[in-house]
């Protein structure tokens, strides 16, 4: 058998596998069988490229992601003002356009993709360069239109390429040795089978070292560690051409399995203004006012950081040539009673005012 014909024949046996409790471990075990087989399927194909060739901008980069023909580029046509060409027909698209949304002072990069196509982790449809570009953005925003078709087929072929939506990295480590077996270190909380993480470790041919889980861990979260090429990103869903004929309650049982969608038109308008608001909001952005000495505030052009951020990265920001020069900060914003004097760690909120003064 083909590595591709094994891995079919595990997806169907996982499908024909009733899930309970009673079947976990061995669902598990196969996905865990799968996954190794696709990094043996991936190392065995040759790439065609390494990603569309265009350059991150902004203070962020989103990505457009979907089937042919679902409005994508009349998305970013809405969102950017930009002027992609649009058809009623799949594959208008066949290179990345990036535009640029202003908002709330942020310049937010959004990436027009090709349509995603079955098949995409193993090349089909351009889909490595495709893939390749979303993996190195900060939030993927799924587009369907009303017909709802394929989604669980586009979340599948990204995870297959290790790309995992809408869920944090785990607190999980490894550190190999040469013998001795597998030693595994965890909290009584974390109540995984000691027995079902040597198995899973098995399968990728780890057999000797030390693991360290430090979180409530599932089947899954371990098969993606042991993956090593997973990537988490935040995603939400817009459903497109909300304003076509449709049957809304097959639309809604479609989508029953998605938490976090919205409708919208890109030829009515409809909801473009909350999708700006949504990816604002997905993206975590702070906005920095900067004061000089003077006491003037610019208000117009605020600094953007991610959730998280300290003084330092502010200082980066501006210049890295500030930090050895650095005194403290002089700080204040709506989240503050009182003006606060603080060093290079102190962590920023949204809408803070800061004044950097320099030692010299």
């Amino acid at each position: 058998m083909t590595i591709e014909e094994k891995i079919k024949e595990i997806e169907d046996e996982i499908k024909k596998t009733q899930k309970n409790k009673a079947t976990e471990k061995h669902i598990g075990i196969l996905k865990a069988r799968m996954s190794k087989l696709e990094i043996e399927e991936e190392s065995h194909k040759k790439s065609s490229g390494y990603g569309f060739s265009v350059s991150k901008s902004g203070d962020a980069t989103i990505a457009l992601v979907g089937y042919p023909n679902v409005g994508k580029s009349s998305l970013l046509n809405s969102l950017t003002n930009k002027k992609s060409i649009v058809g009623n027909f799949a594959f208008t698209t066949l290179t990345v356009i990036p535009g640029t949304l202003n908002y709330n002072g942020a310049q937010i990069q959004i990436l027009d993709l090709p349509g995603i196509i079955d098949n995409a982790a193993i090349g089909a449809g351009r889909g490595r360069e495709i893939i390749s570009t979303i993996r190195n953005v900060e939030l993927i925003v799924m587009v369907t239109d009303v017909d709802a078709k394929g989604l669980d087929r586009i979340i599948s072929e990204l995870y297959k390429s290790g790309i995992v939506l809408n869920k944090k990295r785990k607190d999980i480590s490894f550190k190999k040795t040469n013998y001795g077996g597998l030693k595994i270190h965890k909290p009584r909380k974390v109540n995984i089978n000691e027995g079902d993480i040597r198995d899973i470790a098995k399968e990728f041919r780890v057999v000797n070292g030390d693991i360290y889980i430090r979180e409530k861990v599932d089947m899954d979260d371990l098969i993606d560690f042991f993956k090593g090429n997973i990537v988490y990103i935040k995603s939400f869903l817009v459903v497109n051409k909300i304003d076509m004929p449709h049957d809304e309650k097959k639309l809604k049982e479609k989508l029953s399995k998605f938490d976090n969608y919205m409708e919208v038109s890109a030829t009515t308008g409809h909801n473009i203004e909350n999708m700006k608001a949504m990816i604002y909001r997905s993206l975590d952005l702070v906005r920095i006012y900067m004061k000089n000495k003077a006491g003037d505030v610019d208000y117009e052009r605020p600094l953007i950081l991610s959730l998280g951020s300290t003084v330092r990265d502010v200082c980066r920001k501006i210049s890295r040539e500030m930090i050895p020069s650095f005194r403290y900060a002089i700080i204040i914003g709506p989240s503050r009673k009182i003006e606060l004097r603080v060093g290079l760690d102190y962590a920023v909120n949204d809408e803070d005012v800061i004044t950097l003064i320099s030692k010299y």
